[in-house]
């Protein structure tokens, strides 16, 4: 018993420290990502586009002039052929435009407190990805100067259509750990480089591994005290009155809670205390279990009956029984679940609604059953192309996704698949006339300026859908 005494409190002792260590690392990690966003967003919206354009452009002339593939990586720092290539940039550091903006950059980092605050330009090519320096708020060794271009084959990387850089959290032998995100800065309608903002964790991290340890001493030695108060009072007030009664307990099993048993009511013990009182509960307990013991038998046969009954219905009730995806009542408990996602923080989602064409003529002209079949194929046409994202049914011909994710990212590559799919197979005169579908496509994400509920979401996203429906029907015209 002592031996399993103490290897209960050291495994929950171990859990507990896990469990903290995992809470505060989460948190710590969120709010300095949350952090690293905001600032790079407020960055991005501050300074002035068209100094950021003046720069962007003079660097770009010289990258572009001596060749992309003539670059020499910040891989090389410090060569003489990273110098010499550096030296092409040198001009760039004399500009008016470049001393204003290092010395906004300057105070911004102070005002922030972060360790570096710039902006790159991301160059995609057919053989090569740059990240091109514009400017850096950094000075001495630290600084990245106006040309220094890194190579982004891996790792996270803003792409071609949404230019924002999530929050990254690293830890590399030269910073230790760091947070770093960029948002884009847009001139005229054209995003002329990326604001990044970097947040040196080692301190905090230190402080958390700190945090930890000491916690773990803590909780070792407040375990250890009261193992040892508290054996010490079992051993002399509980364990030797109750060994008899634990010699008589194992009679019972848990395995054999269908069996009468007498164990307790042949037992005599007379100590006129707790103990005996314990007996005589015992005994009652007994006699009641088994006088109810064909009760509890019958009653966990009905309760699994029940249960099982309660399954089913429950499978029935969220699924659409002609195509097997879930319906709209599975739909209902998905947005309850994305209204508590907003409260909570969390609105990175989108909807995208999908509608059947020529239904009704499809039913007049061939018959339901045909029409039948056309639902099922866009429907394994939508879970195709979504295929990260819930699928709903919830009328007749009308579709809903959930997008998040890898989904959510590439909506519009994936609208096209979709979209393009159509056209292939409305083209495929080997189908018959139902297999031919057709229909339209909207989606909307949730944009916190002007959503504030999943069914604003879900107005935009069906308004764009209908929108589609009168282009469609323009171009058929056409």
């Amino acid at each position: 018993m002592t031996i399993g005494v103490i290897l209960i409190c050291f495994l929950i002792g171990l859990l507990a420290i896990l469990l903290i260590s995992r809470i505060a690392t989460n948190i710590i990690d969120k709010e300095y990502a949350d952090s690293a966003e905001r600032i790079s967003e407020a960055m991005a919206n501050t300074i002035d586009p068209a100094d950021i354009y003046e720069i962007d452009q003079a660097v770009l002339e010289v990258y572009n002039s001596v060749g992309p593939e003539n670059v020499v990586l910040s891989d090389e720092w410090g060569s003489d052929d990273w110098n010499a290539y550096m030296a092409n940039f040198e001009s760039i550091k004399e500009l008016p435009v470049y001393q204003k903006l290092r010395e906004e950059f300057g105070k911004y980092q102070e005002i922030f407190d972060v360790d570096c605050i710039y902006v790159t330009n991301y160059k995609y090519g057919s053989d090569y990805r740059h990240s091109i320096y514009i400017i850096d708020g950094a000075f001495g060794e630290d600084e990245c100067p106006p040309g220094c271009v890194d190579s982004f084959e891996d790792g996270i990387w803003p792409d071609a259509e949404n230019p924002i850089v999530p929050a990254t959290i690293t830890n590399e032998e030269v910073y230790g750990w760091l947070v770093t995100a960029g948002y884009p800065i847009r001139y005229e309608g054209q995003v002329v480089g990326t604001v990044c903002v970097d947040m040196s964790m080692n301190d905090i991290k230190t402080k958390e591994r700190s945090y930890v340890i000491s916690t773990a001493i803590s909780m070792v030695l407040l375990a250890f005290t009261m193992i040892i108060f508290a054996l010490i009072y079992v051993n002399m007030s509980i364990i030797r009155p109750i060994r008899l009664l634990s010699d008589t307990a194992k009679n019972y099993s848990s395995e054999n809670n269908d069996v009468v048993h007498h164990a307790f009511e042949q037992l005599s013990i007379k100590t006129h205390d707790e103990i005996s009182e314990l007996l005589s509960s015992m005994k009652q307990m007994e006699s009641d279990m088994n006088s109810n013991i064909n009760n509890l038998i019958d009653t966990k046969v009905a309760l699994k009956e029940t249960e099982d009954k309660a399954n089913t219905l429950q499978a029935l009730a969220t699924k659409d029984s002609l195509t097997g995806i879930r319906n709209k009542t599975a739909y209902d408990h998905e947005v309850v679940k994305l209204e508590e996602d907003l409260a909570d923080g969390f609105n990175e989602f989108g909807l995208a609604m999908v509608d059947l064409n020529f239904l009704k003529r499809t039913n007049d002209t061939y018959g339901h059953e045909k029409g039948n079949i056309s639902i099922r194929r866009l429907c394994m046409l939508v879970c195709e192309i979504f295929e990260h994202s819930p699928v709903f049914r919830i009328g007749g011909d009308e579709f809903i996704v959930i997008l998040k994710n890898r989904d959510y990212r590439n909506v519009d590559s994936l609208i096209t698949d979709f979209n393009n799919h159509l056209t292939k197979v409305q083209k495929d005169d080997s189908l018959q006339p139902w297999e031919q579908i057709s229909a339209a496509i909207g989606y909307a994400k949730f944009d916190k300026k002007i959503d504030s509920t999943v069914g604003d979401v879900f107005k935009r996203a069906d308004k764009a859908m209908y929108d589609r429906k009168i282009e469609m029907k323009a171009e058929r015209k056409d």
